[in-house]
């Protein structure tokens, strides 16, 4: 979460969110695959998830260095 509020802008991490997190390889290397949603202005009582935006982050998991950030899409959305 400190990552993406120092990399992105305080408009884009309003009511940031943990979403998801699942052990994962990224080129090679152990990582967590942490998903995080930030957002929910506007009409998110209508459609709670299509107002928000999901990234997901590989962390290295010995070290904790973020190796990437990917927008993340949900399916049917």
């Amino acid at each position: 979460m400190e990552f993406a509020t120092g990399v992105l802008s305080p408009a884009r991490t309003v009511d940031m969110r943990l979403e998801e997190v699942e052990a994962g390889d990224y080129k090679g290397q152990d990582v967590w695959l942490i998903t995080l949603s930030m957002g929910g202005q506007g009409l998110a009582f209508l459609a709670p998830s299509a107002s928000r935006d999901f990234k997901t982050f590989a962390v290295h998991k010995e070290t904790g260095e973020v190796l990437s950030m990917k927008i993340r899409q949900l399916a049917g959305v």
